[in-house]
Parts: C-alpha cells; structure tokens; sequence
C-alpha cells in the first residue's frame, strides 16, 4: 500500500479529513501506539535543551506565552478533540492537576479548532490551561525537536526551563505517577538533569 493510501486510511479512520486535507504534504498526525512509526521517527530526533519559545491563544481568545508559567515544573500535553487516545489520558491528567497544587503543571495545547476544543473541554471538566492553535501548535511541537508529531504528545520540562524529555502516544497512570516523580526529584535536588533525561520513559 503506498504512503498516500495509508495517509487516507489514518484520516478515514480518525474522522478528521478536513484538518487532515489542512496540512497534507507537511505534516502527518496518528493518534497511535508509542511504539509505532511516530515513535521510531521521534527517537531519531535531537532534544533541544531548554523549552522553547512560543505563544499560542488560549480559549479566551488572548495570547498566552509558555513562559508565563517559568519556574514550575511543566508536562505539556498536545492533543486533539479527535483524538481518542488523547481523549481518554485526559481524565488522568485533570487528576495530576488536581492532586499537584505546587507541584507538576499541566498544560494542553490543543491542535485543533477552538470551538471543538470548548465544547470538549466544558463536557470533560478540563480545568487546567489549555492553549489552542492548528499550523501554530504544530509548530510548537516541532520546536521540541522531533520530525514526526503523533498526538498525543507529552513533553516534561524542570522549573528551570530544562526539557527533560517527551513521550509520544497516551500516557498511562503509572506513567503520569512516574513523570510527577521525576520532577519532583529533580525539582529537589535528588536527581541531575542528566540523570532525570536518563530515567525518563522511552530514552
């Protein structure tokens, strides 16, 4: 089966022709196992260092730069309304939120059209920060180094800005736990940032 046929497959699939048909030739989304093609190809990938710069709307429509939330511990999660695997790790991670005051931040970054994204996030009870964009928020995730984005996609950074690691595919709950952890060791002084990067899942 060629490229194109399978590209078609993946859309039909995920019922998202018209944002599909948006980026085609440029970028490729599948809502799938970490251990497929998306992470192969993110393995590949060079980690940029520090977390990189960018703004996105949020659904208020004004801008919103990352590094408003400097000097916390950050898992940024990008998503999507059609996405059914980032649908269903959103439960866990409204619980993270709600259960880590001071501690790790969630932060959504839906690629995605706004009005889905509010009518999603008002019937799922999301209440942590979500940031939305379409050709932007890929951007976004493409600034953290990888060539393939496949939603979800997480990525862990220090307090300090250091990005620890990303992780493509649904997180699982022993996942979430261990992610939190990991930062709350390093946020303590237990672990190096090399030593963090070295433990984080998938490295």
């Amino acid at each position: 089966m060629s490229r194109i046929l399978r590209v078609v497959r993946f859309i039909a699939v995920m019922g998202c022709c018209a944002l599909a048909g948006l980026y085609a030739g440029r970028w490729f989304f599948a809502a799938q196992d970490p251990s497929a093609t998306g992470a192969a190809a993110t393995a590949e990938a060079v980690l940029v260092d520090q977390l990189p710069a960018f703004s996105l709307a949020d659904l208020d429509g004004g801008q919103r730069d990352i590094r408003e939330w400097s000097g916390e511990p950050l898992l940024i999660n990008f998503w999507a309304t059609w996405c059914a695997p980032c649908r269903k790790e959103m439960p866990l991670l409204q619980t993270l939120h709600d259960d880590s005051p001071g501690g790790l931040r969630v932060i959504g970054i839906a690629v995605d059209r706004a009005p889905a994204v509010e009518s999603f996030i008002a019937e799922a009870g999301v209440t942590y920060p979500i940031l939305v964009g379409q050709e932007d928020a890929i951007a976004a995730a493409e600034s953290f180094g990888p060539e393939f984005i496949a939603l979800p996609f997480s990525v862990l950074v220090a307090a300090d800005g250091a990005v620890i690691g990303w992780e493509p595919g649904e997180l699982d709950p022993a996942e979430i736990q261990g992610l939190a952890s990991l930062a709350a060791e390093l946020g303590a002084g237990r672990l190096t940032l090399a030593q963090a990067r070295k433990r984080f899942p998938g490295s």
